[in-house]
């Protein structure tokens, strides 16, 4: 009996999860169907003792995110990757830095402990980070909320730093995504990538290497795609991770994490004005010392990542 009720209690929670996803979903809320999910489970959490999320959704969360990072790469981009090497390497040093300037910052002008405000300065994707978060033992729902600080933000403001007549000139790419592409919803090659990315996950996950499970499924799926194996992963298996992150991450939810939402109003002031004035100078940077149009270059360094 308490077999049946502990499952009728995680299909309602797992319901209501889909609902607050699909509701921000619709109203285009940036990451709204994790964001959504995460919101009305942790309500329900707050009010009720019902909410019965596993562990194991978030292995699975994990996989399937590292599986449709890795789609994203393709042998396309590698090649060109050769001609962008020291551009990219001044990104990275520059996303760097600036996420251990914030980090410190909210370190010692908030309760967050060091790793949980590292990893909310990470101007990483707000599907994957606090998945990440979780992982290594961080307070994922203080991340998950100032992610989402850093998405908006990085969205609202990193278009007025180029300006409409610079953006009308940015080039956009008429091929479309391997990712993006209509294909059947299930297929023998999808079902041999999701079993790649899990097995991979799951020795991920043994290695007890920090985010092991969702890095390597992702370098899995890369090392697939490289190898010329042709697959698709539907955009509902994005959404899928996103709301059994976002449900796992709302279960752990609780009144006292509503009391210190609070202590994040400065953190998120930090993260906006350092995020966007970093974006400023190495859009300026990588445009000066290497050529890049000024516009592409500072959406390249945009801390906008979904």
């Amino acid at each position: 009996m308490q077999i049946g009720e502990d499952m009728q209690y995680l299909l309602l929670t797992l319901a209501i999860a889909f609902g607050g996803g699909y509701i921000l979903h619709r109203f285009r809320v940036p990451g709204g169907m994790m964001l959504g999910s995460v919101i009305a489970v942790a309500l329900l959490n707050i009010n009720t003792s019902i909410v019965e999320i596993p562990g194991s959704f978030r292995f699975v969360a994990q996989c399937i995110a590292g599986a449709y990072i890795g789609m994203t790469v393709n042998k396309e981009d590698l090649k060109r990757l050769k001609h962008f090497i020291r551009p990219t390497v001044t990104l990275l040093f520059g996303l760097f830095v600036t996420n251990l300037v914030v980090g410190f910052i909210i370190y010692f002008i908030s309760p967050m402990d060091l790793l949980t405000s590292f990893l909310s300065a990470i101007p990483g994707g707000i599907s994957d980070t606090p998945l990440i978060a979780a992982d290594m033992g961080a307070d994922a729902t203080k991340v998950t909320v100032l992610q989402f600080v850093r998405l908006v933000s990085g969205i609202a403001v990193v278009p007025l730093l180029v300006g409409k007549g610079e953006m009308e000139n940015v080039s956009v790419e008429k091929d479309v995504s391997p990712v993006e592409k209509r294909s059947p919803s299930f297929s023998r090659n999808l079902l041999v990538a999701v079993a790649v990315a899990s097995a991979s996950g799951y020795l991920g996950k043994l290695a007890g290497v920090a985010a092991g499970t969702l890095l390597f499924a992702m370098i899995s799926i890369v090392i697939l795609k490289i190898a010329g194996f042709e697959v698709t992963f539907p955009i509902w298996f994005k959404r899928m991770a996103q709301l059994f992150s976002g449900a796992y991450i709302g279960s752990h939810f609780g009144y006292q994490d509503v009391i210190e939402l609070k202590f994040l109003l400065l953190p998120a002031a930090v993260i906006v004005v350092i995020n966007i004035l970093a974006c400023y100078i190495m859009g300026n940077t990588l445009s000066r010392f290497y050529g890049i149009p000024r516009s592409q270059a500072i959406l390249s360094s945009s801390p906008a990542g979904a």
